[in-house]
């Protein structure tokens, strides 16, 4: 942790003395933003794995201020979290206020009025019939440490939990199927469940020598699978494994392998949902598409207990409230440990347990194609620093024209 905050504090550092040197054409009020924006978009892409690092986490315990994520998107709400903080700015000087002001509101603050205008107007006329559906999720809380001996008395606990459910779908966490699966042969359970149920569960599977995290959609007629495609480095798979040989103690001999399957799995009733795995659920830009924008819900599988008792599991649990929101569907999320819970399509919490505990929850949703607006946060991504080219390119013709 100390590291990241050293490693960030210099990044940022670096680029601010740089720009205050040598900027001349745009007001730090504008400048400030994009380039806290334009630093978190550069280390989400290039600095593998740590998209985590954007400004709209601040509203994840706010329901109210989340709704602005589903209209704009993860990183015009960064901007304008910022944004609204250098506001201040403006009162304090008395240099270009004017046109500073003249500036936010025609070219930021109207914008994101229309936006949400023509949202709202989509939204309204965009019918979608409700479809309830009972959920059953189970923590189980599985130790690191597996035993040869507690495998087949943790597969027997499964298949109690599936036989004593009466749900539609039964939600397991990020590998809890106990043993490698080579063949999806997975019969047992299969003939537990009732002909309209079907069983969600994360396993780690083989195929030509490839090792897979799987997430597995199990009914009594089928079997589909998808493959986590964003694996985490020095944990899923070793970055330089030649060079860093050493490291393997920490991270094992095999790799896992990234999954080529779409992310998108339609249920045998004409439901369909968003598989993610584990961290997978940070990747905003990854997630949504053309092919699953129109599913039910999102289904989160994950596996947080290599964080012990501090604050990761509760930060990726935050994490995932503000993909419930911006994608404008219900989100469970399912934790071998915790946190595991409901959530709805604006990001509240309608039922959660508690970490390092076992425990079950069950709940009826009515799953609606609600209507989301991934396109628009798009747009106005690509709109922004298409507004700040035309301000740069403005204010450099009035500097070099004087």
């Amino acid at each position: 942790s100390l590291i990241v905050i050293i490693i960030l504090s210099l990044i940022f550092s670096l680029i601010f003395t740089i720009i205050i040197k040598y900027n001349k054409l745009l007001s730090p009020i504008f400048i400030v933003p994009l380039v806290f924006l334009s630093t978190e978009i550069l280390i989400a892409i290039f600095v593998y794995g740590f998209p985590w690092f954007n400004f709209s986490l601040i509203i994840s315990n706010n329901d109210w201020i989340l709704i602005s994520l589903k209209h704009f998107g993860t990183l015009i709400t960064s901007y304008l979290i910022i944004q609204i903080f250098c506001l201040p700015y403006l009162f304090l000087t008395k240099k270009i206020f004017k046109q500073d002001i003249i500036y936010f509101f025609l070219f930021i603050t109207l914008p994101l009025v229309i936006t949400i205008f023509i949202n709202l107007n989509f939204a309204k006329n965009y019918v979608s019939e409700k479809k309830p559906i009972n959920i059953d999720i189970f923590q189980l809380n599985h130790k690191t440490l597996i035993i040869e001996d507690n495998l087949q008395i943790r597969f027997k606990n499964i298949i109690k939990h599936i036989s004593n459910s009466s749900a539609d779908l039964i939600i397991f966490a990020e590998n809890n199927y106990p043993f490698l699966i080579e063949k999806l042969n997975l019969q047992l359970i299969q003939d537990t469940l009732r002909s309209d149920q079907t069983v969600i569960i994360g396993a780690t599977r083989k195929e030509k020598d490839k090792y897979f995290n799987s997430f597995l959609n199990i009914t009594p007629l089928d079997i589909k699978y998808f493959d986590k495609k964003i694996l985490v480095p020095f944990g899923e798979f070793l970055p330089f494994r030649k060079f860093l040989t050493f490291i393997e103690l920490i991270s094992g001999s095999n790799d896992y392998s990234k999954g080529e399957k779409n992310r998108y799995i339609r249920l045998n009733n004409n439901y369909s949902y968003i598989p993610v795995i584990c961290y997978e659920i940070i990747f905003y830009w990854k997630l949504i598409n053309n092919l699953n924008h129109k599913s039910n819900i999102i289904i989160n599988i994950t596996n947080d207990i290599w964080f012990g008792d501090l604050l990761g599991p509760y930060q990726h649990f935050y994490i995932a409230k503000l993909r419930a929101a911006e994608f404008n569907k219900p989100l469970v999320r399912v934790s071998n440990n915790g946190i595991s819970g409901f959530i709805d399509n604006n990001g509240k919490i309608l039922s959660v347990t508690k970490l390092n505990k076992i425990q079950e929850l069950k709940r009826s949703i009515n799953l609606k194609n609600n209507k989301n607006f991934y396109k628009s946060h798009n747009v106005l991504n690509k709109y922004l620093y298409f507004f700040y080219l035309i301000f740069f390119l403005i204010n450099l013709r009035k500097y070099y024209g004087r």
